[in-house]
């Protein structure tokens, strides 16, 4: 998904649902998709929005904005373009520190504050050793993977994963790499820590060399209002990546402390991709038709049109009785109060006895209505597109 945001767009990552939002900060070298061992280890009722920066992923790559304030308004301008009315802020090192700022605003809807072996928002003061180190530790793949090796992780990572890594960090804007080691971590963005207001939950991996525990405990703990520090063994600063359980056991156990419970499932159009497939990929026919506007029409893969709930369920069930998965993702979203845009790329398998798996691509054309019960609704569906 594509959201315009302060002057720029960035490329976001949606799953789950319900009127609570977890949005989600990555490192420096991350993108949104670092998150996403994370998002998978929760329930479907914890709605996550994972962004990737400006400069990194899918996101614009300007040549400047990369200080802390303004990637703080960035966040925010995403927060508020998507009509977050209740959202826990969860940021990783970077991520992390720019998430302090954002709760030291104290912007409408913020419940939350969860830091992931942050780095503290007073800066760090690096040695001009350490920066030149940290200036090319992902100019290359070996370099990256060195850096992996001896600094970013302290347990073995998944092969998909250090791919996933490397990947990511290569793919970086150049200004985005320099402005963090150069500038951006030794900013001291903390003169208003001490008026956020909400919750705060500091994670650390008890081998991390980045943000260590100690000085978790003597510069970033002091500084946050009531901040409680949990410790998760065995990891170092990867925290994401080493131990995805551990952290969305964690995160669910702060929800319910919170006692923010199970929210209210009002669904949204942002909502609406990652809810149709889940539905699909179990064969939850029921699941399914929830979805859609009572008098709503859809025009099937073969051309065929399909009026009204009792058609539209046949359609339906003659469809997933195939076991099909399908996933979706949301190209672009345009919003009224009332009516809905979306254009999404889909990819649809079916497996075959002989293991040649059937495989379709397309990008639907999918218009959505606010019902008066504040769902919004498929009333048009077109998976065909312009097709």
């Amino acid at each position: 998904m594509l959201v315009s945001a302060n002057g720029i767009t960035l490329h976001a990552e949606t799953a789950g649902y319900g009127d609570l939002t977890l949005v989600f900060l990555p490192y420096f070298g991350g993108t949104a998709r670092s998150w996403a061992p994370v998002i998978e280890a929760l329930p479907g009722w914890v709605r996550s929005i994972a962004l990737d920066l400006r400069g990194w992923g899918g996101s614009d790559r300007p040549d400047t904005g990369y200080d802390i304030a303004t990637l703080a308004d960035d966040v925010q301008a995403a927060i508020s373009a998507l009509g977050l009315r209740r959202y826990i802020l969860v940021g990783h090192s970077m991520g992390g520190k720019i998430a302090q700022l954002l709760a030291s605003r104290r912007h409408a809807g913020l419940e939350g504050l969860v830091l992931v072996a942050p780095s503290p928002a007073q800066g760090k003061i690096l040695s001009d050793a350490e920066r030149e180190g940290m200036a090319g530790a992902y100019n290359s793949a070996e370099a990256i993977s060195w850096t992996i090796d001896n600094i970013l992780a302290g347990s073995k990572l998944k092969p998909e994963w250090r791919a996933q890594i490397i990947a990511d960090s290569l793919g970086g804007s150049a200004a985005a790499k320099a402005f963090w080691p150069a500038c951006a971590i030794a900013e001291d963005v903390s003169a208003e820590l001490q008026s956020i207001n909400v919750p705060v939950l500091v994670l650390g991996g008890e081998l991390d060399k980045v943000d260590s525990i100690e000085m978790l405990r003597t510069i970033v703990l002091p500084a946050l209002p009531a901040a409680k520090l949990k410790i998760i063994a065995g990891v170092g600063h990867l925290i994401p990546y080493e131990a995805p359980e551990a952290l969305a056991r964690l995160l669910r156990a702060y929800i319910s402390e919170l006692k923010l419970g199970e929210p209210k499932l009002t669904l949204q159009p942002e909502d609406f991709a990652s809810r149709f497939d889940q539905a699909f990929c179990r064969g939850d026919l029921d699941g399914l038709m929830a979805l859609f506007c009572q008098d709503a029409m859809m025009r099937m893969t073969d051309g065929t049109l399909v009026n009204g709930a009792t058609a539209l369920r046949k359609a339906l069930g003659d469809l997933i009785a195939t076991a099909p998965k399908l996933r979706n993702s949301i190209r672009r979203m345009i919003v009224n109060q009332k009516t809905a845009l979306l254009l999404l790329d889909w990819e649809l398998c079916v497996a075959q006895p002989g293991g040649q798996d059937i495989v379709q691509r397309g990008t639907a054309t999918q218009i959505l209505e606010c019902c008066p019960d504040g769902h919004w609704r498929l009333l048009i569906s077109n998976p065909l597109g312009i097709a």
